[in-house]
């Protein structure tokens, strides 16, 4: 149960990474990317995780293109509803994109220009925000969901004529209904000289209720030259120069703010083949130009010490996560215990009262039964609950110790 209590809270939580929906069609299917975000997995890699949905087909093929036209493709497909899924990618590390290619199942190739890296400014100061870089939501002691820890990315340029000093206490995260949460790790206080710039930082926000949705970027919250990001507003589709070139006419695949519906006529990258069942499937591996080693992506998560239970897929469309496997297996273990020891103890019973009447035997059969019916609910409770405790979860302290060594 607390794995699809967590499955559920992140999907519902996924559209207000990029809140800014993009949407293109070939006619007939319409496809919707409603954000993406992303989680560390190794000192190279990242996992890409684009919340898509899908209207007027059953199923669909995805390709990314990055900025240096490294195609990319989805290592994991995770069905939430029929018609809505999460595609996962394994990238490099810090990579920027600029275009995602859906090839609906029967239909034609669909286009959509990724969004733009938005950005804020002030007199003084350029505020880039590059999105989620991980996101955890924390159980409490009963596995039940209680808080959430948001890291972001951000960089800072100085475009005035004399020096900056930026520090992590500068930034607020503010949610759906304004409430301001400051960050409890980050980058170490920078000095930023004239026409300079920071690299890729990160801050990291623990304690935000889980209710709370990231809605905006604020610096300087409140004070007189504030900059201040909308997770919404300011999030827009890439323009088709950068897309396809300074010398292309405009795409008719280019996205549009959803429900807004674009044929497309011509494919820009290789269509792929149509994936059939793509339930909670682990992709094969992409006969393309990157250079990450895609292997198992369950393997993969399991070293990034399992940010999010049930992340990780299978060589196997139908086999079970590692987790629900693993819960599987121990009930069964323990009924086929309890069997045993039901029949054992039906059998010293029986010898024990054969020589007493039919009804003294009933009479004292109620008391053991009743005890025996407790001791094996309260056992199977107990491992149950045991097992799933086993199950990797990430917390705020493990996401603090690890803010350090992700932004080197």
């Amino acid at each position: 149960m607390r794995l699809i209590v967590l499955a559920l809270l992140m999907a519902l939580a996924f559209g207000t990474a990029q809140a800014y929906p993009l949407q293109g069609s070939d006619g007939t299917a319409i496809i919707t990317l409603f954000g993406a975000i992303r989680a560390p997995l190794d000192d190279t890699s990242e996992i890409l995780k684009v919340d898509i949905g899908l209207m007027g087909t059953e199923n669909a093929t995805y390709e990314l293109l990055d900025a240096d036209d490294r195609v990319y493709k989805p290592s994991l497909y995770k069905t939430l509803t029929p018609d809505r899924q999460l595609v996962y990618f394994i990238i490099p590390k810090d990579d920027l994109f600029k275009l995602l290619t859906a090839l609906p199942s029967g239909g034609k190739a669909i286009n959509i220009n990724w969004w733009a890296t938005p950005k804020k400014s002030n007199e003084n100061l350029v505020i880039r925000y590059y999105g989620i870089t991980d996101w955890m939501i924390n159980p409490d002691e009963q596995a039940i969901p209680d808080d959430q820890a948001i890291v972001v990315q951000i960089r800072v340029q100085n475009n005035g004529t004399q020096n900056q000093v930026v520090n992590p206490e500068d930034f607020t995260l503010l949610d759906q209904w304004g409430w301001p949460y400051g960050p409890t790790a980050g980058f170490d206080p920078a000095t930023i000289g004239p026409q300079d710039a920071t690299e890729r930082v990160l801050l990291g926000f623990t304690g935000i209720s889980i209710l709370s949705k990231p809605a905006a970027l604020a610096y300087n919250y409140n004070g007189a030259n504030q900059i201040i990001i909308d997770f919404d507003r300011d999030y827009a589709p890439l323009p088709d120069s950068t897309v396809y070139g300074p010398n292309a006419t405009q795409s008719t695949a280019s996205a549009q703010p959803a429900p807004a519906s674009i044929p497309v006529t011509t494919p820009v990258l290789a269509t792929p083949s149509p994936a059939a069942n793509q339930t909670n499937q682990t992709a094969p591996a992409p006969a393309n130009n990157t250079t990450i080693k895609l292997g198992s992506l369950k393997e993969k998560i399991a070293a990034s010490k399992a940010r999010l239970a049930g992340v990780g897929g299978s060589n196997d469309s139908d086999e079970k996560s590692a987790v629900g496997s693993s819960i599987t297996s121990s009930i069964n273990a323990t009924r086929e215990r309890l069997a045993a020891t039901r029949a054992n103890l039906a059998k010293q019973t029986k010898n024990d009262t054969s020589n007493d009447t039919s009804n003294d035997t009933s009479a004292s059969n109620l008391p053991l039964n009743s005890t025996l019916n407790n001791t094996l609910n309260s056992t199977l409770n107990s491992t149950l609950n045991n097992t799933l405790n086993k199950t990797p979860n990430s917390t705020p302290n493990g996401m603090l110790k690890s803010i350090s060594s992700m932004s080197n």
